[in-house]
């Protein structure tokens, strides 16, 4: 993209400057071999330059601005709901690491400080795979008034997973506005194996589905190039879409993460 720029770019000089090179200075023409007519090949030469010239203008006016215009409108847009996602996956960090009895990691789910330690590591993902049952029911305890527990950790996995995808649907809906970076990792993340595995099983099976093993062995690699595209893409977002973010919300940073810091300091 950055060589197509430059090279439409430099068109735009050289095309200038050959006509001006024809038009100011006559005694300096472009030389012909001497069966070519010098005046018709400068005059196609600057004809060439000036409707070049033309197509560029109406290329930056038609285009470039009109873009740039739908981006200021549309990046806020993208950018709110692309955390919002990725909220969504570090919810199912926390749980997958909970439910696996790991160190518990305070996490950011505001635009600001966010950890990416809450995404496992090649060694935790091996522990949650081997400690986590899918299946095990648990003790359902206070429940509150209109929220219905999830019953199983296999429940868990397709509710977030159901979630992400809505968010990165709505995003994708946006695909003209989005750089081929972006694109490429919200693509990525919307077909492997494992967000597809669990999009398989329709929302409402949240509270029947079973998995076909008592553990989460079978997607110990599968899970870990998953959180690595989202580590991406939390990368991505900290350059490219933090500061077009609006939802209030995500400008609100969280407490735990304040008192965590403040325990450090102390």
């Amino acid at each position: 993209m950055k060589l197509y720029k430059v090279l439409i770019n430099a068109l735009f000089t050289l095309s200038i400057i050959l006509i001006v090179w024809i038009n100011f200075f006559k005694n300096f023409y472009i030389s012909a071999p001497l069966w070519l007519d010098v005046d018709t090949i400068n005059r196609l030469i600057e004809t060439i330059s000036i409707a070049y010239l033309t197509s560029y203008i109406f290329y930056v006016i038609i285009y470039v601005f009109k873009s740039n215009q739908d981006k200021r409108i549309i990046l806020p847009f993208v950018a709110d709901y692309i955390y919002v996602a990725m909220n969504n996956c570090v919810y199912f960090c926390f749980s997958l690491r909970s439910n696996a009895g790991l160190e518990y990691i305070p996490f950011e789910t505001s635009i600001y400080d966010r950890e990416l330690k809450i995404y496992p590591n090649k060694d935790e993902i091996k522990t949650i795979c081997s400690t986590i049952n899918p299946n095990e029911e648990k003790e359902i305890k206070n429940e509150l008034p209109g929220f219905i527990t999830i019953p199983h950790f296999f429940g868990i996995m397709i509710k977030y997973t159901h979630q992400i995808d809505y968010f990165l649907k709505i995003v994708l809906e946006k695909s003209m506005f989005l750089d081929t970076e972006l694109l490429r990792l919200l693509t990525d993340i919307q077909t492997h194996g494992f967000h597809q595995d669990m999009m398989s099983y329709e929302k409402n099976m949240l509270l029947t589905a079973k998995h076909r093993h008592d553990n989460l062995i079978v997607y110990e690699q599968s899970l870990l190039s998953y959180f690595e595209l989202f580590v991406k893409l939390e990368k991505y977002s900290q350059t490219n879409l933090k500061k077009y973010v609006e939802r209030e919300s995500l400008k609100i940073r969280s407490r735990s993460v304040i008192e965590s810091k403040e325990k450090k300091q102390k």
